[in-house]
């Protein structure tokens, strides 16, 4: 067996170990404690800022009303429905009401805010013109969009970094 004179001859740094070095300089310790404490920190940090930073994304139940039409006010005629968008990212889909007929199709969401609307389809009710002028605008814009720009409660559909359609959110949410 070795005794604390045979090793401290062997060894370096003789008579100190980790808790009398520590001892001797009490504010090293309480440094390193802190800087200890600060990398466990900053180490743990909570995922909600994650989540409250987040940008909006899609809700398939939300309704979208249209409000501007190449920045203009939309208006509604008597009787006329509302024009408005639901877009649902699980499947892949897009419906609505274009003031006069439904429209349906598929939507790819792609990432930088860009999408793809294809596969228009919709009903071919008879409507008054006065309707059908919303009908014709609102659909040939609607196919030219490829990206948008989501916030809480604003949809804005455009083609490149030209807003063509504008939408609010409903009140109204549809399941």
């Amino acid at each position: 067996m070795f005794t604390n004179a045979q090793t401290s001859s062997n060894q370096p740094n003789s008579g100190r170990n980790f808790k009398s070095f520590f001892r001797f300089h009490p504010s090293l310790m309480m440094l390193s404690l802190f800087a200890a404490s600060m990398f466990i920190a900053c180490g743990c940090r909570s995922h909600k800022n994650t989540i409250v930073n987040a940008a909006p994304q899609f809700n398939s139940a939300v309704v979208w009303n249209l409000t501007l039409l190449r920045g203009q006010e939309v208006t509604y005629q008597k009787g006329q429905s509302i024009a408005t968008i639901q877009i649902n990212p699980e499947s892949g889909t897009f419906s609505g009401s274009n003031g006069c007929n439904r429209y349906f199709g598929t939507v790819k969401l792609l990432p930088d805010n860009r999408l793809e609307f294809s596969e228009f389809n919709g009903t071919k009710m008879a409507c008054p013109e006065n309707f059908r002028k919303l009908e014709r605008d609102f659909m040939q814009l609607l196919q030219r969009c490829n990206a948008y720009n989501l916030q809480e409660n604003s949809l804005q559909l455009l083609q490149d970094d030209k807003v063509l359609l504008t939408f609010e959110k409903s009140e109204t949410v549809e399941d």
